[in-house]
């Protein structure tokens, strides 16, 4: 049986660097984790955990999140 997948150190790096972009991004625009999820249809725990670089989000999930920010998809990944 194949060993469970573990990201490396870079993928780390990579979720925590679009998790703090989204973080600016939504006390930019004065959301709550709660409201976020509203409006993106996510949970308000996984707006948590993928700010805090816990989980992998997927591309329709960033996707949900930069249209309920208000911003392209591109501002997650980097800074203007």
């Amino acid at each position: 049986m194949p060993a469970p997948y573990q990201p490396d150190d870079q993928q780390i790096r990579d979720r925590r660097d679009v998790g703090a972009r989204i973080l600016a991004l939504r006390q930019r625009a004065d959301l709550t984790q709660e409201r976020l999820g509203e409006r993106s249809g996510l949970d308000r725990r996984t707006i948590g955990r993928v700010e805090n670089g816990l989980v992998p989000a997927t591309l329709d999930q960033l996707g949900a999140i930069a249209r309920a920010i208000g911003v392209p998809l591109w501002r997650l990944f980097r800074d203007e």
